[in-house]
């Protein structure tokens, strides 16, 4: 036992006091302070002397070697960099993007989503947020980076009820984030420093036993950079706040309907013999599944350079500071960061060098001098001595013979100078082509003239600076995701709060009620129950959405009229003028029986899922079956003038379709008249085709026939001269013969 006490002893001497807990936080911090300063020490530097830029003092905007070099010469400041600026954050202020939250697992419903957009809504309305976004979008668009967060605090004095408030950030050049955080929202840093400059006064009044002078930059972090150099002055010090994720473990419950619950802060204080009974219990009976996971939870210091101030938990899991980024180019791991300042630094210092010059030229054009002899000057010196400021009425002077004119002459004055007028002409040029808005953007006249020519042009301005416009949305996203997981952690009881529709109209709902739907127990708009992600509506805002409205249903209605009476109340109530709404409910009055019957059932639908319809009495329940009765019979006699209507159109469109008919059918016939007429026309063309070619074929016959005639006729007398000649040849040769018979002597007879 003896051993056992001594083991509980040293354990218990092991665990550190708070005041050295705080010294070992505060020393990191100094040493993460340091390291993420010199990674953005050429940023900051370059955000700062942006701002003073921009600001355009003689001093911000002529170096002190240019202002020497000048001394007793012009040095104008023509500051043209806020029209660029206001230009950006002006489109920003008209087009803020709208928050909308959507539930994205089976413990959320879309009625609780559209609720904490409400929420959402009603947070940014309280807390002024309009103001707070644009401050850090000018700060973004200036120098590169702007920043806001979001706090909790006391509805007021006299409640233990929390609020949601989002807050701007003085300084937002100086907050600094991890050095190792990548991501353009910072939602993978380890921890971030939001420095908050306080006279000397405030400081000791709101901490009277903190150190709050005597300090010592060199033992700060490892002293070898200025890193802590404006932490302290005689009029002031640097409260820092140090937001820091610290690891734990927590203790996760996979509940049978699918729920997951966080058991952390339920089983922290419990013994540890008991907790893992009870957890072994629920794993036996199979009724939960419990894990250990590793995980963090963000814990906020207040420090000084010499100690840490303050400590304290936040409820959520995000680090709740907003950054809203201009440009990045990254180059390895290094990152330049800037606004649209930065790059029209050089050209606004060669837009004040022309202003100037000019101005100084133009300046000594009354002030040329005059050329003369000493003779012409010496008996009148008091009048030419001050002829260049005092306006005299004459000038007299003592003619020199020797002198060619015989008088003064003044010198030729400098005249302006073409080469500085085309220079900072072009000067001008180039700061737009940098910037990348031109002069329709700013709105000079150019040579669109309807409003559908200038919208587009407006909008390729726009394109060259919407880097900062999708930035500023991503932060503004960022501040509804911080919002939203907040929920559950500041409204975990059972209240009424107010929350704002797309239309800016307040509505009050109530959260976490219970409540008996159909014999089944549920929470009405539970905060703690399902999960829920954040989405962005960047584009005009409602208002300009309901003129966008407005403008669709008045053509509608002049497209088709007959739409007007069923659709005038939401018409009217789309209106922007006084007593719109009123007129709405009055028009929704006059709406036909089946549309009023269809929106009362939808009313009543609305107010029992909420939770808000009570018992009906006696009296309302007979006024309710009158009014049913009624409505029945209005929605019989309806039907009946519908039916009746119904009936007619189809006769007419019966009628309408049996002339449609006899019109096919006459069309028809006279088509069919008219290929047969066709067709007994080319019936008669053939038939007197095949005449003509009858004609053709005798002709030619009887041609070949005489042609056949003359031929054997001519043949037959060519074989008969041809017999006669044979017949008159042979009687020649026959009578030849004879005559050799006759003359020649008889052969002598045989010995």
């Amino acid at each position: 036992m003896a051993d056992d006490y001594d083991a509980d002893d040293k354990a218990e001497a092991k665990e550190p006091t708070q005041s050295e807990a705080w010294e070992a936080v505060h020393k990191e911090a100094l040493l993460e302070y340091e390291r993420d300063y010199e990674r953005e020490r050429n940023n900051i530097d370059e955000a700062y002397e942006d701002l003073r830029f921009r600001r355009g003092n003689k001093s911000d905007q002529w170096t002190p070697e240019a202002l020497e070099a000048r001394k007793g010469r012009p040095c104008h400041v023509v500051n043209k960099l806020p029209q660029f600026i206001r230009q950006v954050t002006g489109d920003m202020r008209q087009t803020r993007p709208g928050i909308k939250v959507v539930p994205v697992d089976s413990g959320a419903d879309i009625k609780t989503a559209e609720v904490r957009a409400g929420m959402i809504r009603y947070v940014e309305n309280r807390s002024k947020a309009k103001h707070v976004y644009t401050t850090g979008a000018d700060s973004q668009v200036t120098c590169g980076i702007g920043h806001w967060q979001i706090t909790t605090e006391y509805a007021h004095a006299g409640t233990f009820n929390q609020e949601i408030r989002i807050v701007g950030i003085e300084d937002s050049v100086s907050v600094l984030w991890d050095a190792d955080a990548i991501l353009q929202t910072k939602d993978d840093a380890d921890h971030c420093f939001v420095p908050v400059d306080m006279t000397l006064a405030k400081f000791k009044k709101q901490w009277p036993n903190a150190k709050a002078e005597g300090f010592d930059t060199r033992q700060c972090g490892t002293g070898t950079t200025s890193a802590f150099d404006n932490w302290h002055s005689d009029d002031y010090i640097r409260v820092v706040q140090y937001w820091k994720k610290k690891p734990m473990k927590r203790t996760l419950a996979l509940l049978p309907d699918g729920s997951i619950e966080d058991l952390t802060d339920q089983v922290k204080d419990v013994p540890k013999e008991q907790l893992e009974a009870g957890l072994n219990f629920l794993r036996e009976q199979k009724q939960a599944r419990i894990e250990e996971r590793d995980s963090y939870k963000i814990c906020r210091y207040l420090i000084t350079m010499a100690e840490v101030l303050d400590e304290q938990d936040w409820p959520g899991m995000f680090i709740p500071v907003v950054p809203v980024i201009g440009e990045e180019v990254r180059v390895g791991r290094d990152v330049y960061r800037h606004g649209i300042v930065r790059y029209a630094r050089d050209l606004q210092r060669m837009v004040n060098y022309y202003a100037s010059a000019e101005t100084e030229v133009v300046a000594l054009q009354p002030k040329a001098p005059y050329l003369g002899t000493k003779k012409m000057f010496q008996d009148h010196y008091d009048q030419w001595e001050v002829a260049n400021t005092d306006n005299l009425p004459f000038l007299e002077y003592t003619p020199d013979p020797s002198a060619p004119g015989g008088r003064p002459e003044r010198i030729q004055p400098p005249v302006a100078s073409q080469a500085i007028q085309a220079g900072a002409l072009n000067v001008s040029n180039d700061m737009k082509a940098v910037i990348g808005i031109y002069d329709a953007s700013l709105g000079a006249k150019s040579n669109e003239t309807s409003g559908i020519a200038i919208e587009r042009r407006d909008q390729q301005g726009d394109t060259g600076t919407y880097v900062y416009h999708d930035n500023f949305a991503l932060a503004i996203e960022r501040t509804g995701e911080i919002v939203n997981e907040l929920f559950p952690k500041i409204y975990d009881t059972q209240r009424t709060i107010r929350i704002l529709g797309d239309d800016g109209k307040p509505d009050m709902v109530e959260i976490n009620k219970p409540q008996v739907v159909n014999g089944v127990e549920k929470i009405l708009n539970d905060m703690s129950s399902g999960s829920y992600d954040v989405m962005m509506e960047q584009g005009p805002s409602y208002t300009t959405k309901r003129e966008a409205a407005q403008a669709g249903m008045t053509e509608f209605i002049r497209a088709y009229p007959p739409a007007a009476p069923v659709m005038g109340d939401l018409y009217a109530k789309a209106m922007d003028w006084p007593h719109a709404e009123e007129i709405g409910e009055r028009l929704e009055e006059l709406l036909p029986p089946p549309i009023k019957a269809k929106l009362e059932a939808d009313r009543k639908q609305r107010e029992q899922a909420a939770g808000q319809q009570q018992p009906p009495s006696p009296e309302q329940r007979q006024q309710e079956a009158a009014q049913q009765k009624q409505q029945q019979m209005a929605e019989q006699a309806a039907q009946m003038q519908m039916a009746e209507a119904q009936a007619k159109v189809e006769k007419a469109q019966a009628e309408a379709m049996q002339a449609k008919a006899d019109a096919e059918r006459a069309i028809a016939d006279a088509e069919k008249a008219k290929t047969e007429a066709l067709i007994k026309k080319a019936e008669l063309a053939r038939l007197h085709v095949e005449n003509v070619h009858g004609i053709e074929r005798d002709h030619i016959d009887m041609t070949r026939a005489n042609a056949a005639h003359e031929r054997d006729m001519a043949h037959s007398q060519d074989r008969h001269t041809a017999e006669m000649t044979l017949q008159g040849l042979g009687a020649f040769r026959e009578g030849e013969r004879h005559t050799r018979d006759m003359t020649s002597p008889e052969p002598a007879p045989a010995q």
